[in-house]
């Protein structure tokens, strides 16, 4: 089926299911109620993903029936279902963290992994029992980096959006159509979501909807977009997901340095900085969806090149340029009190 025609079919569904949402949210209450971890001020509900999540299974179902879509569907479903049960009734992170680790690691031994990994600069391939962990850690990782950066309107959905883009050219480029298929369903049915969740917001998408996001683009950069991985290849995913990426590991970094938990909740993230520093939502999200951009543009360039030396010069002055702004911006300042 045309590319066009699955975006667009996925936009159509995504907005006509998105308000039917919205309005089932508040007769069942599954409604985001401002507090002090919240940064709206109305209440909101907060199954915005069930939408997009709808569309897109509907569209490939009907449309697009491969193995490795179906695989990925499977296991984002799982991780979807938990993270439903997280926006209905809030579980605590334990539970939460244990629930996902068990959906994707279900994931994985269904299929949802690349076969070997190949070790930079070496002759050494990693296959078997340590491909799968190291499939297993990407995958619980960009699930909970992307549900981390669902902070602000519009975030976690355009950044979802960016990446699905890219991915759906390096596919292209690559000559894999069911997977170039799957990603225009997810760029249609995400921007028909952000219709109604860029700021201000009238739904959000929830744990559901960003653990989903999370999962299902994290698998497609894997898994159906490499065969197999190389030191080029490696860098794709880390590219295309780069921000959420960058900000898990900020996260988790700051907290041990500060003596907290890694996975203790503070609204001291990336995107909150950015609001520290005076932007305002959209301003903070427009400089996000630009270090997106930036660092998918240069994924897209490293899958064409394929030229090992280059792409790591490529890599890491990209990289080094991010991080070299967002520290002169302050964004990245760590004091041992936290306080920044």
């Amino acid at each position: 089926m045309n590319l066009l025609i699955v975006m667009i079919l996925s936009l159509v569904v995504s907005l006509v299911l998105t308000p039917l949402v919205r309005k089932k949210a508040f007769d069942v209450g599954a409604i985001d109620i401002p507090e002090e971890r919240r940064i709206h001020s109305i209440p909101t509900p907060r199954i915005g993903g069930l939408a997009f999540f709808l569309s897109i299974l509907l569209v490939n179902l009907f449309f697009n029936r491969s193995l490795v879509v179906e695989k990925i569907l499977f296991g984002s479903t799982l991780v979807f279902l938990v993270g439903v049960l997280d926006d209905f009734i809030e579980l605590k992170p334990a539970p939460k963290f244990w629930l996902t680790f068990f959906a994707v690691l279900f994931a994985v031994l269904l299929g949802v992994r690349i076969e070997s990994w190949k070790i930079p600069y070496t002759n050494i391939v990693v296959k078997g029992f340590w491909a799968d962990v190291i499939s297993f850690i990407w995958l619980l990782g960009i699930t909970n980096a992307m549900n981390f950066i669902d902070g602000l309107d519009g975030l976690a959905g355009g950044v979802a959006v960016i990446s699905s883009f890219s991915l759906l050219i390096i596919s292209l480029l690559l000559g894999r159509l069911e997977v170039a298929t799957f990603l225009a369903s997810i760029l249609g049915s995400v921007l028909g979501f952000l219709h109604f969740n860029f700021p201000p917001a009238s739904i959000f998408m929830g744990d559901s909807g960003a653990m989903f996001l999370g999962f299902t683009l994290g698998a497609i950069s894997i898994v159906g977009v490499l065969k197999s991985s190389t030191v080029i290849n490696l860098f794709i995913p880390l590219l295309v997901m780069g921000f959420p990426v960058l900000d898990t590991a900020f996260s988790i970094i700051r907290r041990l340095w500060e003596g907290r938990a890694p996975w203790k909740f503070d609204k001291d993230h990336i995107h909150h900085r950015f609001l520290k520093l005076g932007m305002d939502t959209k301003q903070s999200i427009a400089f996000i969806y630009l270090i997106t951009i930036c660092m998918s543009l240069v994924a897209i360039i490293i899958s064409v090149l394929q030229d090992p030396y280059i792409s790591t010069i490529i890599l890491f002055g990209t990289l080094g340029l991010v991080l070299f702004i967002l520290y002169k911006l302050g964004v990245l300042e760590v004091r041992k009190n936290g306080k920044v």
